[in-house]
């Protein structure tokens, strides 16, 4: 420990004299200026003046709603995307799923569905571009 302050200590003296020196023999390289105490060359006349100052128009409401939708986006980006990490494992089925096993009778004959005694009228015909059909 005392070999590390002996170590430290010259350094840091040897940089603050440094430092302070420096500034002082800027100050003296400065050229002093001293207030002038008469009126400008050059006065304006009354009906001289020319257009003033050019200041952009401020902004629209529309506009300024626009850059607080920007922000309001950014604030929020974090909190949605955690809001839809979230929904999306509620919302995602589980590994673990399994389908219902199949039922242990013969397989149904499909023709047993169809209702005989009502049978669909026949789709329109459309005629060809000749007229025939």
């Amino acid at each position: 420990m005392a070999k590390t302050v002996l170590l430290l200590l010259p350094i840091m003296l040897w940089t603050a004299l440094t430092c302070f020196g420096q500034a002082r023999n800027e100050e003296k390289k400065l050229i002093p200026v001293k207030p002038s105490y008469h009126e400008a060359s050059y006065v304006p006349h009354a009906g001289d003046q020319g257009p003033g100052p050019v200041f952009p128009a401020p902004p629209t409401p529309r506009e300024q709603m626009y850059i607080f939708w920007i922000l309001g986006k950014m604030l929020s980006f974090p909190i949605d995307k955690a809001e839809s990490f979230v929904r999306e494992r509620i919302n995602r089925p589980s590994k673990g799923a399994m389908t219902a096993p199949a039922a242990a009778s013969p397989p149904a004959n499909p023709f047993n569905s169809i209702n005989w005694k009502e049978i669909p009228p026949a789709p329109p015909v459309k005629a060809s571009a000749t007229g025939k059909p």
